[in-house]
């Protein structure tokens, strides 16, 4: 919860007599890559900070006394579609939507803000993704997105809006500056391409959760994690039938099926073609567009001991 405070005191009373080392550990919430998570750090104000900007990570690396790292996320940054509602109901729309991100601007645009890499809908770091250079001559993530939106605007045709979407969808954008500047280009992107208007929505992080979980948007825009870098974990989380987070209230009987035999299948070879089935089902018809994926930053102050986070594979490793 944003501003939220975690105090914790010394145990007295604890078994060990000679632990722990420190009287108490206080911790801070504030929002991600946010220029006031970098001043309390290099300020001193705080000792440690997880997500700080690649602005701040400079600056941590260029002053005595200071370390930084920086590992993958166990994240999806995303525009999820509520795939029950309005013109997102058809497969045909999602993925016009998904063919006209241009997904290496969108990197580009918060390069000072949060350190990002294009992805589908794998973890792009994983040995279950599509190799980034096959991934990058497939439609909607080439460099160039010409080819990409001629096939988006057949498809917006045949779904019969070739004149696009006028009425303005609800976008719903978590309150993270990542988010909000993504907004902005994805806006415009998808205004330029196909004609999609879109209302954007910006909210604190506890409405955009209760919002997509309710089904209270049409698109919307943040992150969802997961715990483990294996597909089984979060395809079943993120992706199936009645998952925890499928937020798009996306079901497909056949992405279904395939995940019984990624859940159960023992040999190697067997599984990763399920899981590139799986993935290809979902580049026909997603459920959430893939905006990037994260690798964070760490900064702190030599005298903090014990982490080591270049060891992790997400925040989650620490603070779940």
């Amino acid at each position: 919860v944003e501003q939220e405070v975690w105090e914790m005191k010394r145990n007295d009373n604890y078994w060990n007599p000679n632990l722990p080392y420190l009287d108490g550990i206080e911790f801070y919430h504030g929002l991600p890559f946010s220029p006031e998570l970098g001043s309390a750090l290099l300020s001193g104000r705080i000792d440690y900070a997880r997500l700080i900007d690649p602005v701040t990570r400079k600056e941590v690396d260029n002053k005595a006394g200071m370390s930084a790292t920086d590992y993958y996320q166990s994240v999806i940054q995303g525009t999820w579609m509520n795939a029950q509602k309005g013109p997102l109901a058809d497969p045909r729309v999602r993925r016009a939507l998904h063919l006209v991100l241009d997904r290496p601007v969108l990197v580009d645009v918060v390069r000072d803000v949060a350190p990002m890499m294009v992805g589908g809908f794998i973890y792009p770091f994983s040995n279950y993704a599509t190799p980034i250079d096959e991934l990058k001559k497939r439609l909607g993530y080439m460099d160039n997105t010409d080819t990409a939106i001629v096939e988006a605007k057949k498809l917006m045709a045949e779904a019969g809006y070739a004149d696009g979407i006028s009425e303005g969808l609800d976008f719903l954008v978590r309150e993270v500056a990542s988010f909000k500047l993504w907004s902005q280009a994805i806006q415009a992107m998808l205004d330029q391409a196909l004609n999609v208007k879109c209302n954007p929505r910006t909210v604190v992080e506890s409405v955009w959760f209760d919002d997509v979980r309710s089904g209270n948007y049409d698109m919307a825009i943040g992150a969802v994690v997961s715990t483990l870098i294996d597909p089984s974990d979060y395809f079943n989380g993120w992706y199936s039938t009645g998952g925890a987070q499928n937020y798009s209230n996306w079901s497909v009987p056949e992405f279904d099926e395939v995940l019984k035999v990624i859940d159960s299948e023992v040999d190697p070879v067997k599984r990763q073609a399920a899981i590139t089935k799986a993935e290809m089902i979902m580049e026909q018809n997603p459920q959430v567009l893939p905006v990037a994926w994260e690798k964070i930053n760490d900064g702190w102050y030599d005298f903090v001991k014990g982490h080591r986070p270049n060891d992790y594979f997400g925040i989650y490793d620490v603070v779940r």
